[in-house]
C-alpha cells in the first residue's frame, strides 16, 4: 500500500467524515418517511401487502426501498470512516491502543462479539484522538449514548421483521410495525448522535494526533 503523511490520513478522515455526515441526513430524511407510513399502516390507511397498491402504498414502498439503499451505503461508508480513524491512532503509535483497524471493523460482522468489540474499539479510538496514550478505555458519554441508540434500534428492528415474518393474524402484523415504528424513533436519535460523533472525532484527530506515518 501506498505510504502517506499523517496529514493525508487526517485530510482522507476528514473527506469521508464529510461523506458519512451527508449519508447520515440522508438517512435521516427517508426514516421520517419511513416512519411516516409505518404510522399510516398502523392508521389503516397504507397496505403495503396490498396485491393493487394505491399511488399512496406504491410511493411508501419506493421509501422503504430507498431507506435500505441509503442505509447499506452508509454502513460501507462509515466502516471506512472508522477504519481510517484506527489507522490514524495506530500510525501515532499511541500506547495501548489494542485494535487494527481490520478489526475495528470487523467486530461488527462477529456474532455476539459484535454486541461488544465494536463499542470497545471506537472508545479506543475516542480517546486516542483526544488525549493520546491516557487511559483509553475510560468512558465517555457521547459513546454510550450512541452505542445504546445502535443496540437498541437494530435488535427492535431484527424484533420487528421476525414478528412480521411471523405474523398470522392482524394483531401480530400490527405489533410487527408498533416495534418498526419505534426502531425508527431510535435511528433518528441514533442519526443524530451519529453525526455529532463522527463531527467531534474527526475534529479530534485532526487536533490532537501525533506526527506519524500511516498507510492508504
Amino acid at each position: 500500500m501506498a505510504e502517506m503523511s499523517l496529514g493525508d490520513g487526517i485530510d482522507l478522515l476528514q473527506q469521508r467524515a464529510k461523506i458519512v455526515k451527508i449519508l447520515l441526513i440522508a438517512g435521516f430524511a427517508t426514516t421520517v418517511a419511513v416512519l411516516i407510513g409505518e404510522f399510516g399502516e398502523l392508521g389503516g390507511s397504507l397496505h403495503i401487502e396490498n396485491p393493487d397498491p394505491s399511488p399512496m402504498e406504491q410511493l411508501y414502498l419506493i421509501v422503504l426501498l430507498v431507506s435500505t439503499l441509503v442505509t447499506l451505503i452508509t454502513v460501507v461508508l462509515f466502516a471506512m470512516w472508522i477504519y481510517r480513524a484506527a489507522a490514524n491512532v495506530v500510525a501515532a503509535a499511541t500506547p495501548g491502543f489494542d485494535f487494527t483497524p481490520e478489526w475495528a471493523v470487523g467486530w461488527y460482522f462477529i456474532p455476539f462479539a459484535n454486541l461488544v468489540q465494536p463499542f470497545l474499539a471506537m472508545r479506543q479510538i475516542w480517546n486516542a484522538s483526544h488525549s493520546g496514550g491516557t487511559d483509553l478505555d475510560r468512558g465517555a458519554p457521547i459513546l454510550t449514548l450512541w452505542w445504546t441508540l445502535w443496540l437498541a434500534s437494530n435488535i427492535s428492528a431484527n424484533i420487528s421483521m421476525q414478528v412480521g415474518f411471523r405474523a398470522t393474524s392482524v394483531e401480530m402484523y400490527k405489533l410487527s410495525v408498533q416495534i418498526g415504528a419505534l426502531s425508527s424513533i431510535l435511528s433518528l436519535a441514533l442519526l443524530i448522535v451519529g453525526t455529532r460523533l463522527v463531527e467531534r472525532l474527526t475534529a479530534a484527530q485532526r487536533d490532537h494526533l501525533s506526527p506519524a506515518h500511516i498507510f492508504a
